[in-house]
């Protein structure tokens, strides 16, 4: 099953990068950053300081996106790699006690629930539509071109596989 949600993530990766590709590089390399640190969750893949790495790569995409990201989508997009970058250290925290021998069994079931996780989800939903409404309601006025609906699309049909494989992968035992 961890397979079949690592690939569909990893496709949710590769439609947010390509969304982004017709646009400078300063605003396509923090969803090359998430789709790298996509790969770092494959299964059997990456070990505990692997994923903490991603995770430090997604904080400081979330930075870049926030001081250099594209004008138009760049509070969705912040909220999106914030949330991978929390699921990333919420992997590493499961990784970690899928593995370790010194942990106690009521840890490990503990590390499992998917509370954290369905909290996480609830508040990116909440943060992304707070995106969205702020931008009909104020709509930008930016000097340069509009994305596009193409790449809007691709863009936000790829956060919502990315992040929602990510929980999933992570909720399941």
């Amino acid at each position: 099953m961890h397979d079949v949600l690592w690939v569909t993530g990893l496709a949710g990766g590769v439609l947010c990068l390509t969304g982004h590709l017709a646009s400078p590089v300063r605003q396509w390399l923090p969803h090359a950053v998430a789709l790298v640190a996509m790969l770092a969750m494959a299964p059997g893949a990456g070990d505990r300081s692997t994923l903490l790495a991603g995770a430090a790569a997604l904080g400081v995409a979330c930075l870049w996106q926030i001081c250099e990201g594209c004008r138009f989508r760049r509070p969705a997009e912040s909220v999106n790699l914030a949330a991978m970058a929390v699921l990333t250290v919420g992997a590493a925290g499961v990784e970690r006690s899928h593995h370790s021998a010194d942990v106690p069994a009521g840890v490990v079931s503990a590390a499992l629930t998917p509370w954290p996780v369905l909290f996480l989800v609830a508040c990116w939903v909440v943060a992304r539509a707070g995106a969205m409404l702020v931008r009909q309601a104020w709509p930008p006025r930016f000097p340069g071109r509009h994305p596009g609906r193409r790449a809007l699309l691709l863009g936000e049909t790829g956060s919502v596989l990315m992040v929602t494989t990510m929980a999933v992968m992570i909720g399941l035992p």
